[in-house]
């Protein structure tokens, strides 16, 4: 009688650990996630409960009644806002610890196609946790940039174009930190030292660097066009250039017409001596250099070569200058380009 109940003691406690074994089995190492990629991105907006994360976000687990029994046992209860990198077979377990990870994954982000500081945000807003409006805040909060020792009026000439990578998650003062800091990265002391050879400021020859950027589509150019800037500032000539009274209405076209070079915004250089008070586009560091580098010449006007090259014809007077333009003007015409 008594090996009886040691048999069926042994027997239950057996029958017990079997069950326990493999309910944690599937509860925790057992894969749930099938998904048709072998991996994805989960991007949780706002904080969710646990037991509705995935019915919230589309994806399908194999068994959903494990998965809420997983994470009651796991005591996850709430998943932050985040962008958490799931991927096909994972268990439950390791679903609850990506997303105890906090969603802080980093994402691969190219900013070498917007040209101003309200295009950027908007582009930032579109990728990430935060919308555009909390990074334009960044970009114009008068404290903030105090404290990032980032000059106000001059925030767009720390951004450099490239492909960069961020937390998802990021806010705009953290963006801001790295933008300056891939930006101070870059002014090498011989690239500083040729700034004071130019008697420029950095952020001047960005300023410059912008303009030489817009108006030229051939990069074997800029050097040219920058010493042809330079040598109008230097006679004090005003820099006329188009692509700076297009930026100052806020237009996209080819042809400048008199209400543009007539306007009275401060980027409207046919009107206003000098340099604009901000770069007109995201400058790569080659046109930088081109204005570092410029040529010596003595051209000071430049008009686009007919036939969409990219290129410029240019001059050293202004009768020369005027017959380029007619040609442009005339081939402009033919094309019935507005």
């Amino acid at each position: 009688m008594k090996k009886n109940r040691v048999f069926i003691f042994l027997g239950l406690t057996v029958l017990l650990v079997s069950i326990a074994i493999f309910s944690y089995f599937i509860l925790f190492v057992q894969s749930n996630l099938s998904v048709d990629d072998e991996n994805i991105v989960c991007v949780v907006r706002e904080e969710t409960d646990a037991q509705l994360v995935f019915s919230k976000s589309g994806l399908q687990l194999r068994n959903m009644s494990s998965w809420q029994f997983a994470a009651r046992l796991k005591k996850l209860t709430l998943v932050k806002p985040g962008r958490y990198r799931l991927r096909s077979g994972m268990s439950n377990n390791e679903i609850i610890s990506e997303f105890r990870s906090g969603g802080a994954s980093t994402i691969d982000l190219r900013i070498d196609d917007v040209i101003s500081l309200e295009e950027l945000a908007t582009k930032l807003g579109n990728n990430m946790l935060r919308d555009s409006a909390h990074f334009m805040s960044a970009f114009t909060n008068d404290s903030l940039l105090t404290v990032l020792e980032i000059d106000s009026a001059l925030v767009a000439t720390i951004i450099r174009p490239n492909t960069y990578e961020f937390f998802w998650n990021m806010n705009g003062e953290a963006f801001l930190k790295k933008m300056k800091s891939e930006s101070d990265k870059l002014w090498s002391p011989a690239r500083i030292e040729a700034c004071k050879r130019r008697g420029m400021s950095k952020e001047e020859v960005v300023i410059l660097a912008s303009i030489v950027k817009a108006e030229t589509g051939a990069r074997e150019e800029a050097p040219r066009i920058a010493a042809l800037y330079l040598n109008r500032l230097r006679i004090g000539m005003p820099l006329q250039s188009d692509p700076t009274a297009i930026f100052g209405r806020r237009k996209s076209t080819q042809r400048v017409y008199l209400n543009d070079i007539k306007s009275d915004s401060p980027y409207n250089t046919y009107k206003f001596l000098g340099l604009p008070p901000g770069p007109i586009n995201f400058p790569e560091m080659i046109y930088i250099d081109a204005v570092l580098q410029a040529e010596e010449h003595g051209y000071v006007f430049m008009c686009a070569e007919p036939g969409s090259t990219g290129k410029h014809r240019f001059a050293k007077t202004l009768s020369e200058h005027e017959r380029n333009r007619k040609e442009y003007i005339s081939w402009l015409d033919n094309k019935g380009i507005r």
